[in-house]
């Protein structure tokens, strides 16, 4: 339980991070784009513990399995990654989009098989980031277990 915890807090945290308020938020004239990303898992995946934060700042976004529509930001817990693959899109342009996950190990007493990640992010139907990521047994969270990509801030302007 107390994994489950800091693993979404940490989550959480790096989800605030990667969201701003600007004035250019709520101007049209074509600024953002649309986002999909996919998350596909393999090997024993089920045997660890995983989140994913998804960020789309300006548009909701929706479950590519069941077509829900689904609040920004998104935090995926274990529950929502047991199954192979999870496909998320933005309902319209998105100002700023970020994807960050985390994963570690499900019993510290067994030894599970390694599991993989590959989370393939689309920006208007084109890939523009792939991230392969491998995770073995004993390993706690670290720089190597976490994904991050953070897309299109160019559009965010601080202050």
């Amino acid at each position: 339980m107390r994994k489950y915890l800091y693993l979404s807090a940490v989550c959480v945290c790096m989800a605030l991070c990667f969201v701003g308020c600007s004035k250019d938020d709520d101007e049209p004239g074509g600024k953002g784009a649309m986002y999909e990303v996919t998350i596909e898992q393999s090997g024993d995946f089920r045997s660890f513990i995983k989140s994913v934060v998804v960020v789309a700042n300006g548009t909701r976004l929706k479950d590519g399995a069941t077509g829900e529509s689904l609040a920004s930001p998104l935090i995926l817990s274990d529950e929502e990654l047991a199954v192979e693959k999870v496909t998320l899109t933005t309902t319209g342009k998105a100002i700023e989009f970020a994807v960050s996950g985390s994963v570690v190990d499900g019993e510290d007493g067994v030894v599970n098989e390694p599991m993989q990640w590959v989370v393939t992010v689309y920006k208007n139907g084109k890939e523009i980031e792939k991230k392969s990521l491998s995770f073995r047994d004993g390993k706690e969270i670290g720089m190597d277990d976490l994904i991050c990509i953070i897309i299109d801030v160019t559009a965010w302007s601080p202050g």
